[in-house]
């Protein structure tokens, strides 16, 4: 057959039906590689707290990186460099950055992520379901999948952010899901305090890296400034967050 052949002009009106099908779809986007070390549900319904990853071990540029330490002896997070560990100490929380030689994680999702892009958030996230939503939809619009596992930031001045630093010790006791947060320092993130937020997106990894009620896992901290807390709710006002996904 010719190769003429597969090119007979169209119709008119069919050419633009399938140019406005071609335009509503997002070409191709480049999306970064997601690594997991661990699952949640080794220490949350098992006695596994043991490292399963050196930070030492990780390249560390562009790195976004969120977890907990192993033994669940503090937060981790990487906010485009080597990881932060925060811990709780007897006067209080503490935190290192870079975290020390020799640190471990027992459960940590990373991604290495260039260039990120900025879409405001006109609406209210009053809770975790309202940003599963907008990430997938925000997500899909921009030609990312979806059905991998995604990167993302999200930043702003929240009506409150609760979060929770862990901070388990050995004679405790067998570690399960029931006292999860019981040797935890607890906190709060207000308007007062803007804050930037690291978060894992997937529908496909719950009680390995996001808990089983949630598609999403976060970390966040003051803006610009070394922490690392496991954020357990959020609320911001509409307008007054800005989500950040992975840009080519």
């Amino acid at each position: 057959m010719r190769l003429s052949a597969f090119f007979r002009p169209l119709p008119a009106l069919a050419g633009a039906a399938l140019l406005l099908g071609a335009a509503a779809v997002p070409p191709p986007t480049w999306q970064p590689a997601v690594r997991v070390y661990g699952a949640m549900r080794n220490f949350m319904m098992g006695p596994d707290l043991g490292g399963k990853v050196k930070l030492a071990a990780l390249p560390t540029p562009h790195l976004y990186a969120l977890g907990v330490a192993a033994n669940l002896r503090g937060e981790l997070l990487a906010f485009g460099g080597p990881a932060t560990l925060t811990t709780v100490a007897p006067g209080g929380i503490t935190t290192t950055r870079p975290a020390p030689a020799g640190t471990q994680a027992a459960l940590l999702v990373t991604a290495q992520v260039p260039r990120w892009q900025a879409v405001p958030v006109p609406t209210a996230l009053r809770h975790f379901p309202d940003l599963e939503r907008l990430v997938a939809r925000t997500a899909a619009r921009r030609g990312l999948d979806t059905t991998q596992p995604l990167p993302f930031r999200l930043s702003g001045r929240p009506l409150a952010v609760r979060y929770h630093v862990m901070d388990w010790p050995r004679p405790a006791g067998e570690h399960k899901l029931e006292n999860h947060k019981q040797y935890a320092a607890k906190g709060l993130f207000t308007k007062n305090q803007p804050v930037e937020m690291l978060g894992f997106f997937s529908r496909e990894h719950q009680s390995i890296f996001t808990h089983h009620t949630t598609f999403v896992h976060l970390h966040a901290r003051p803006a610009g400034q070394p922490f690392a807390a496991h954020v357990d709710s959020l609320r911001f006002a509409p307008g007054t967050a800005i989500l950040y996904l992975p840009a080519q």
